[in-house]
């Protein structure tokens, strides 16, 4: 409840700001977010996830994550830059400071489901991930389907 209730805050307060957000919710049910948040760009537990994420695009497809980074005046969604002013907004509805070295993951369902620190393993995400009613249905399909299930 506390978690869908901090998205949706989120969500309610981006209409409400004068610089629009990134709207998250826009991927509800659809694709799981992981969001890194650091204070610069050369931040070392940014570059480390940045190294593993690339090292495993399977896994990260396969989990259906999106990943964004959040610094302070700018952030990426992908490869795709985001505003400035959508950047900004979006940290404040979730109530990020700039100094603040964190990845949040968001459920498909729109739930904060973990706020861990920067330098988690990213092989702890994608246990958690599957550990999820959501996910662990769609391993059951895909195995049932003949299909491969990328392990963490």
């Amino acid at each position: 409840m506390r978690r869908r209730l901090i998205l949706g805050i989120a969500l309610l307060c981006g209409a409400a700001s004068q610089a629009p957000a990134y709207n998250l919710g826009q991927h509800e049910w659809r694709h799981r977010l992981l969001l890194l948040i650091a204070p610069q760009s050369e931040d070392a537990g940014l570059k480390m996830q940045q190294r593993e994420i690339a090292l495993r695009p399977d896994a990260v497809l396969d989990r259906d994550v999106l990943v964004f980074q959040l610094l302070p005046d700018q952030g990426l969604f992908g490869e795709t830059p985001l505003p400035g002013e959508s950047v900004r907004a979006l940290r404040k509805q979730l109530g990020l400071a700039a100094e603040d070295r964190l990845m949040i993951l968001i459920g498909k369902d729109g739930g904060i489901k973990k706020r861990t620190g920067l330098d988690t393993n990213l092989r702890d995400i994608f246990l958690q991930i599957d550990a999820m009613p959501m996910r662990r249905n769609e391993m059951r399909a895909k195995k049932e389907a003949g299909m491969p299930v990328t392990p963490p």
